[in-house]
């Protein structure tokens, strides 16, 4: 059994959230040495969760969350679609800069190539000149790819096949904004973003060691985007910082469910080295038997238990796989997380204070509502609206009227922005601001099918066009997170949208073999079905395909989870 599960609750146990609040709290004047820090969390930790679970009601909960799954994961066409649009902009960086050694080429990073992502997710790409992890490219040049690049979706914004092309050459990292109007997919495009690819690939990897990663990732996200503290920009947390705390709740399991990631590095971040320690790694977490929903309940509990003490210095550290104590170059962090990288470097730097009191009491407005579930005052389909808000499979992906965009896009590109102080400053603005994140009213379109993450054809010749699903199969809550077999079909899967875009023409119906031909001649595909490598090519330029044997097992048909 896990060490999360307990005995049920009885009846004159006290509520909840005042057994949280009246653990032992540190005064701020408290100084703490680093070891008595952390024991005081681990020990904060196992005195909140050991009055939340009841194992009788864990498998309603867990089938709750594994729906939630179900429906964030993105559908076929949402895959089909990003890989297209990396074809499109390929293309523009061959017209703009020409081909030399293969360079420049736009891959991709974050939440897809991770596959965290959903249907309303960015696609963060980045122009790389070079292969060199380690190469230095001025700002100066960053920003004149990026003027470069606008310059030419300035013109297809005219023709009506993107909107809100908007270059922010004053944020910390230069980067240009367009969106997709047939799909209403947004891209943020950098330049040379080796950082940001290095981490997606890292944590792409990591997910192949225990697919219960993958599926917190992707609820906690969720969660977050639900109660408005999943963006930096508004000074919450990151989906970075979310996901490096769920691969931290993860490596601090009794037995761990994931390694320290200094295992991983330890012959260097480079792709080909971090893969071949993974491999060692897979299964690792076998041994700890603990579902979805003990981990869910467990990772919310102990953000819960620690809050008054990360202005003490608490750090997690995904390095180390434990708790430590750490101060920044600014002091101490309103919530720390080491970069495993760049362990000088906060991924939570941009949390606010005020900020951090409010993901506080979301956290413990949700361990509530959990301990009203586990205590029979709350229903399964009312916990699920209060955590995660209401879920709409049969609503389409809203697309913002490019209209007023149009307008006020022309007006801010007609000055420079490198010679406008005017917008630069509102440049810089926007890049520390951004878009609230989703409430509960901004219903997320939830597929009925999941898209697997990776198909295991080595060796495989076939083009991604080629994967087509003909129809939705429904998802019993009941099946743990399996994933259906993917459909192959001799002819190109057709698509049609109402309106023209990046990848489609104005013509419904357009094949994909032929979306932007009506812009360009989208770049040949000759990668496996749907690769799981950093990037298409990988730093060597040649195709990577990786094998996971266990891939194709439902959760609970694994051997490794196998419950006993």
């Amino acid at each position: 059994m896990a060490s999360a599960t307990v005995t049920p609750l009885s009846a004159p146990e006290p509520d909840a959230l005042a057994r949280l609040d009246n653990l032992p709290r540190p005064s701020v004047a408290i100084s703490w040495d680093t070891q008595a820090l952390c024991k005081h969390a681990e020990t904060c930790e196992l005195g909140s969760e050991a009055f939340l679970i009841d194992p009788a009601l864990l498998p309603t909960l867990e089938g709750l969350l594994l729906e939630t799954y179900a429906m964030l994961r993105p559908k076929p066409v949402d895959y089909e679609q990003r890989r297209t649009m990396i074809d499109v902009f390929n293309k523009i960086a061959k017209d703009i800069f020409g081909k030399k050694d293969e360079f420049p080429v736009v891959e991709p990073f974050g939440s897809f190539t991770m596959d965290l992502f959903t249907t309303k997710s960015d696609l963060d790409l980045s122009v790389n000149f070079s292969n060199d992890m380690d190469g230095q490219f001025a700002r100066k040049d960053k920003i004149s790819v990026i003027r470069k690049f606008a310059k030419v979706l300035q013109k297809h914004q005219s023709r009506g096949r993107c909107y809100g092309v908007l270059p922010v050459v004053s944020a910390l990292v230069p980067v240009l904004k367009v969106t997709d109007k047939g799909t209403g997919v947004e891209c943020d495009i950098s330049v040379e973003n080796k950082d940001g690819m290095s981490r997606s690939m890292i944590f792409k990897l990591v997910s192949s060691i225990d697919e219960r990663f993958q599926i917190l990732c992707y609820l906690m996200k969720f969660w977050a985007k639900t109660h408005d503290v999943n963006c930096p920009k508004d000074r919450t947390m990151s989906s970075m910082v979310i996901i490096s705390l769920v691969a931290f709740h993860l490596q601090t399991r009794h037995p761990p469910i994931l390694p320290a990631f200094s295992g991983l590095l330890k012959d260097g971040a480079d792709f080909a080295s971090v893969q071949r320690n993974v491999v060692l790694f897979k299964g690792f977490g076998s041994t700890n038997k603990e579902s979805v929903a003990e981990l869910f309940v467990s990772l919310m509990s102990k953000l819960v238990a620690v809050k008054d003490l990360w202005e003490q210095g608490l750090c997690a550290s995904n390095f180390d796989g434990f708790w430590i104590s750490k101060t920044w170059k600014r002091g101490i962090g309103n919530l720390s997380v080491e970069d495993f990288l760049d362990r000088s470097q906060n991924f939570a730097r941009s949390v606010g204070k005020m900020e951090m009191q409010n993901i506080c009491e979301c956290l413990k407005d949700t361990v509530s509502k959990l301990t009203d579930f586990f205590r029979g005052n709350i229903d399964a389909p009312t916990l699920k609206i209060l955590i995660f808000g209401a879920l709409n499979q049969d609503v389409p992906v809203s697309h913002p009227s490019p209209k007023h965009v149009k307008s006020k896009r022309k007006r801010d590109l007609r000055d420079d922005p490198g010679n406008s102080e005017k917008q630069q400053k509102k440049g810089k603005h926007a890049a520390q601001r951004g878009h609230a994140a989703n409430s509960t009213a901004a219903i997320l379109p939830t597929p009925t099918v999941f898209m697997p993450p990776h198909v295991h054809q080595v060796g495989s010749t076939q083009p991604f066009s080629q994967v087509v699903h003909p129809s939705q199969l429904p998802i019993p809550p009941q099946l743990a997170y399996g994933l259906p077999q993917a459909h192959f079909h001799p002819t190109p899967h057709i698509l049609g949208q109402p309106y023209g875009s990046f990848i489609y023409s104005t013509d419904p119906g357009i094949r994909l073999q032929q979306q932007a031909q009506h812009m360009f001649v989208p770049l040949p595909v000759h990668q496996p079905v749907i690769n799981r490598s950093f990037h298409p090519h990988g730093f060597n330029r040649a195709h990577q395909t990786q094998y996971d044997d266990n891939s194709w097992l439902p959760y609970g048909t694994n051997p490794n989870y196998r419950r006993v």
